[in-house]
């Protein structure tokens, strides 16, 4: 099977052992739709109006999959159902290395109402309450491959997929490795929602699904001279953490932010080396934050002005 890569100088290592599944994979073409031990499992929703369906697709816009034969789509002929929530989902287990970047990739088309209907994605780890958007979420390390027409938010009120692309995206959602490492399962859940509106559309429609974990940063970042880079300061909010680029295990292992007072006055427990917070909700002047990775402590001011 042919893979488009979208950067050609990334190492992937392949762990093939009874607990890993690097290079793990879905095509949906037959000899990886059964669960074996480089494969993705796909769990649908046993709600009987979930929309999900492996199959040849069948549609006007939605004509083949990206590798033949076998697609996953939100039905395989028909266009999608008003007033519908449709989900499946994959988990992946056993994480036996311990730095770098895991990547889940995939390819997709979208035919959704503009702002109406929406592809949403979802992922959950056992540290972290509830399923989180992997849209402007802080514990994601990079989500890129999409046309950012597409990115949206629903008039509900969640970030999602919406709108029309008819061209098959290379899809990258990539965390880091030292993040997730300590987790049995993540669990990623896609799920199609529709409005009470007809609009005679295809839906969204998803094929050749990988996971693996490369070493070669799937961010271009500046060199960085500091070992903790905090910005910006003045802020109206939104403080960045990122950590210089260690080729081991590393993790912020608990963030706090102080007042002028010395005040612990919120606290931040696991997260990656790059990674933000939001202090909007505090008063404008002088804080500190203090930064405890698993390889050393710094304190660093941080000024918040707000308009």
């Amino acid at each position: 099977m042919k893979t488009k890569l979208l950067l050609a100088c990334i190492l992937t290592i392949t762990l093939i052992t009874a607990k890993a599944q690097w290079n793990s994979y879905q095509y949906f073409d037959g000899a990886d739709t059964n669960y074996t031990y480089d494969s993705f499992e796909i769990f649908l929703d046993d709600d009987t109006n979930n929309i999900w369906q492996i199959g040849k697709p069948q549609k006007m816009l939605f004509d083949s999959a990206a590798t033949f034969p076998n697609a996953i789509i939100t039905d395989t002929i028909n266009d999608y159902l008003t007033n519908n929530t449709s989900s499946f989902i994959i988990p992946i287990s056993h994480f036996d290395w311990s730095w770098g970047v895991f990547a889940i990739q995939w390819s997709q088309k979208l035919d959704l109402e503009k702002k109406e209907d929406g592809a949403i994605i979802e992922f959950l780890v056992d540290s972290i309450e509830g399923w989180q958007n992997v849209f402007n979420n802080p514990y994601v390390y990079n989500f890129y491959g999409f046309d950012e027409n597409n990115r949206d938010t629903l008039n509900s009120g969640e970030y999602a997929f919406s709108g029309t692309d008819s061209v098959w995206r290379d899809i990258w959602l990539c965390f880091e490795y030292s993040f997730i490492e300590i987790y049995d399962t993540v669990y990623f859940r896609y799920t199609f929602k529709s409005d009470s509106i007809e609009n005679n559309k295809e839906g969204w429609m998803m094929d050749n699904f990988m996971g693996h974990i490369t070493f070669i940063h799937t961010v271009k970042n500046d060199e960085q001279t500091e070992y903790l880079h905090i910005y910006p300061s003045p802020t109206d909010g939104i403080v960045h953490i990122e950590a210089e680029k260690l080729q081991e295990y590393h993790i912020i292992e608990s963030i706090q932010l102080i007042n002028i007072n010395g005040e612990i006055i919120k606290r931040y427990g696991r997260s990656p080396t790059k990674f933000y917070i939001d202090i909007s909700d505090q008063e404008n002047g002088l804080y500190y934050l203090r930064v405890n990775t698993n390889i050393k402590s710094e304190t660093v001011p941080v000024l918040l002005f707000k308009n």
